[in-house]
């Protein structure tokens, strides 16, 4: 699964650096949108505004103003005052997993996509967040299953296999730590189609694996 695949594609909801902020918070409210895209003529990505921007374009003094006053005010502001330059970006053709980590280690819940330098699409962490809720069949009927095995060649297919053997049906799987230095691999996975006690009595025939938990869900 690549960005393209879970991307809001074109046409986007955007602003130019000209457009006063009072609209451009508008379309964000109406639209129950956190980030908006700020464009060029040529729809050259020129930055980003957040909700966080917005808050800091708010006179520091506005506690004191009346609602009026404060709209004026904010009125005279544009977007390309108080939009985030520095972007981080990201292609169309990279994997979700690699946009998931840019986000997370970068600090950021949106990636504006380019095509060489145009604007095709946005993904944000709503949007990784509800691939990996797809990926663990958290909307999917089933025995929600959590154990840690030795991290070492063959342990996923010996569960696997373990549980296609009583009748299991493995509908989801993830998995979780397993570096470098040898510590057990947590897996996560969504069976259905046995009951609870056949899972349990399956896997705990298993040496070296561990049951984390075991849930109807």
């Amino acid at each position: 699964m690549f960005v393209k695949d879970r991307m809001t594609r074109q046409p986007l909801i955007v602003a130019a650096p000209a457009t006063p902020i009072t609209d451009a918070q508008r379309l964000m409210q109406t639209n129950h949108i956190r980030h908006l895209p700020v464009v060029t003529d040529q729809n050259s990505l020129a930055g980003l505004l957040t909700r966080e921007a917005v808050i800091r374009a708010i006179p520091w003094s506005a506690t004191s103003l009346s609602a009026l006053e404060t709209q004026y005010i904010l009125s005279k502001i544009t977007v390309g005052r108080v939009m985030l330059r520095d972007v981080i970006t990201i292609t169309e053709d990279i994997p979700v997993e690699e946009a998931a980590r840019v986000m997370v280690d970068n600090k950021v819940t949106c990636l504006p996509v380019l095509r060489q330098s145009v604007l095709v699409g946005v993904i944000t962490d709503n949007d990784l967040l509800s691939i990996t809720m797809e990926m663990l069949g958290a909307r999917r009927p089933g025995l929600r299953l959590s154990v840690m095995v030795p991290n070492q060649v063959g342990e996923m297919a010996r569960l696997s296999a373990a549980i296609a053997s009583v009748g299991g049906n493995l509908t989801a799987f993830g998995t979780w730590k397993g570096g470098d230095r040898g510590e057990p691999l947590g897996i996560v996975m969504k069976v259905n189609r046995i009951p609870k006690e056949m899972l349990l009595a399956a896997v705990e025939k298993l040496e070296g694996v561990e049951i984390l938990d075991i849930r109807e869900t």
